[in-house]
């Protein structure tokens, strides 16, 4: 393969061009995406709406404010199952910054928000393209690049802005492993401040570095020259700097604590080792197959990729163990702690929920282990005696990784465009049959609905657009079940599933976990409404009732329901 006329780009350095071109094609159409979810509140925040975090602080959600938590709770947009005691706040500084200076430049256009974003991807390539030149110089090394410049897991930290955050945390986080390479490879002490300075940078971005970190844990294990005491003494820098960092974490209140989707290792360590049961098999599809781990949020889908997970990483173990011999001691030597690193790096991920978002870390030894396969499989194609189901495995592998992953770029580009294209007509109505005068005096109430995280960003949508914040944003539900609906009373309501329970979904969970159940009889007091738990078993609610402190004909209510494919005001519901 890097013999032949038709490999000669897979050497060094065209590799790393090629590889930045192929990034920059695949990339640049994110531009159009425009703004998601978590982009809302940034902006907003920005812009001094009121909000749990502030602009020197992005992605604080809740924890250390309880009253503020519970005014986001009686007001809206938080709802009304919230745990008071929710703690869902990360150390992100640099990130933080970043944005605000987006902001400073761009204002509400997103296009130069993407632009930048594609800059730090760009510079990611570029810097693993420097590190294998240095340390992996052979094919392998430069069709690991390219696989990792293509790698159809990194849309989200490329194409959603809020998800740069990991984007700023790996990059300098990965000139500090190369670092660290330099020092302990070629003996040179200067690489050792730099090291530390590009780990400590990334920290600042966030917490995606903690996976770099495993990767420095990694080689000093398995790549490392010399002998333990050696490696001790070597490993012990970035140590330091990871507890310290870990200190002043837990000291300050950031972590999780409270959610089902998030899970802290250090305060929970039960709860994090059973989700890392299930959710590291859910990664391993992405990782390893390219199916997308963001399926986890059809609830129905998670056994089957935890099953394409698993069988995915014995087909890539038995691919790897065919391979092996033909590599260099060398290249096994730089493999063994790349493939470490990408399984330790795994683990800092599955504090939340599995999404191809948290793969970007991982997907450096993850690349190399699917280049291997490859590079052997090209260079014994000729030779004839490689079993079927070897050339089998490697050609699935060529499949996913050369052809589908690729595709996955245009592909969820243009979902996620359609996806902004379906929420803007949907706040069009309210944008013209509210009435504005009256909207920061009146409660509004939102009708279960067939897409119901909607709900959970109209408010923004709505401040985006210039409307004034209601009284409150209640709304009854996030559960994707159907529901039923009854009015009990003139100021009540019953809600019920017709299968399933309520609190159990990715969406709900966020805000309470399933650990913090809301048995039958509990109540929610909220300032104009009282939610009760009519009927509940082990798995969480299936009936509530809501009594409101006025008749729901009263002028102080808006309720909103799906109308016409769109969310619309509408009369409450009749008596019964």
């Amino acid at each position: 393969m890097d013999t032949s006329s038709r490999g000669r780009w897979f050497t060094f350095p065209r590799v790393i061009w090629l590889s930045l071109l192929a990034a920059l094609v695949l990339t640049l159409p994110t531009v159009t995406v425009g703004l998601l979810s978590d982009d809302y509140i940034h902006l907003l925040i920005l812009e001094g709406w009121p909000a749990m975090g502030t602009p020197s602080n992005l992605f604080h959600f809740a924890g250390g404010d309880v009253e503020k938590l519970k005014r986001m709770v009686d007001e809206g947009p938080y709802p009304w199952w919230t745990l008071p005691e929710l703690k869902l706040t990360f150390w992100r500084p640099l990130s933080s910054a970043l944005a605000r200076g987006d902001y400073q430049l761009f204002g509400r256009n997103p296009v130069g928000w993407h632009l930048h974003s594609l800059v730090w991807y760009l510079g990611m390539v570029a810097l693993f393209g420097a590190l294998l030149r240095r340390f992996l110089p052979t094919a392998l090394g430069a069709l690991a690049l390219f696989l990792f410049a293509i790698d159809g897991a990194h849309f989200m930290v490329a194409g959603w802005i809020a998800n740069r955050n990991a984007l700023v945390a790996a990059v300098p986080a990965l000139f500090g492993l190369w670092m660290h390479l330099e020092w302990r490879e070629s003996h040179r002490p200067w690489a050792l401040p730099l090291s530390l300075a590009g780990l400590a940078v990334g920290l600042m971005g966030g917490e995606t570095a903690l996976g770099v970190f495993a990767y420095v844990l990694a080689y000093e294990l398995l790549g490392g020259r010399g002998g333990v005491k050696e490696r001790v003494r070597a490993i012990a820098p970035a140590a330091l700097l990871g507890l310290a960092y870990l200190g002043m974490y837990k000291l300050r209140g950031f972590g999780a604590y409270g959610s089902g989707s998030y899970v802290d290792p250090v305060s929970e360590p039960g709860r994090f080792l059973l989700a890392a049961l299930v959710r590291v098999p859910v990664l391993l599809s992405g990782l390893v197959m390219e199916v997308p781990a963001d399926l986890w949020l059809a609830a129905g889908l998670r056994p089957v990729l935890v099953g394409v997970g698993l069988l995915g990483l014995g087909l890539l173990v038995l691919l790897v163990r065919a391979a092996w011999p033909s590599l260099s001691e060398d290249e096994r030597r730089h493999c063994r702690w790349l493939f470490l690193g990408a399984a330790l790096s795994l683990l800092p991920v599955v504090a939340t929920f599995p999404s191809n978002r948290l793969l970007l870390v991982p997907s450096i030894g993850g690349s190399v282990a699917v280049a291997l396969v490859l590079v052997s499989a090209w260079r014994s194609r000729a030779r004839g005696w490689r079993p079927r189901g070897i050339a089998a495995g490697a050609g699935v592998l060529a499949l996913m990784h050369l052809v589908v992953a690729p595709l996955l770029w245009p592909a969820m580009t243009l979902a996620l465009r359609q996806l902004g294209a379906q929420v803007e007509p949907m706040v069009q109505p309210l944008h013209r049959e509210l009435d504005w005068k009256r909207l920061p005096q009146q409660r509004v109430v939102v009708l279960p609905m067939p897409n119901p995280t909607i709900g959970l960003y109209v408010p923004m949508l709505m401040a985006l657009r210039g409307m004034p914040k209601p009284l409150s944003w209640w709304q009854l539900s996030l559960s994707p079940e159907p529901h039923e609906l009854v009015r009990t009373g003139p100021a009540s309501l019953e809600l019920s599933l017709t299968r399933g329970h309520f609190l159990t979904s990715e969406f709900e969970v966020v805000f309470r976990g399933t650990n913090h159940p809301l048995p039958r009889g509990s109540r929610v007091e909220l300032e104009g409404m009282r939610v009760t738990v009519l009927d509940a078993d082990e798995e969480g609610p299936t009936r509530l009732g809501f009594e409101f402190d006025t008749p729901l004909e009263d002028p102080s209510f808006v309720f909103l329901g799906w109308k016409d494919d769109a969310l619309r005001p509408v009369p409450p519901p009749p008596p019964r």
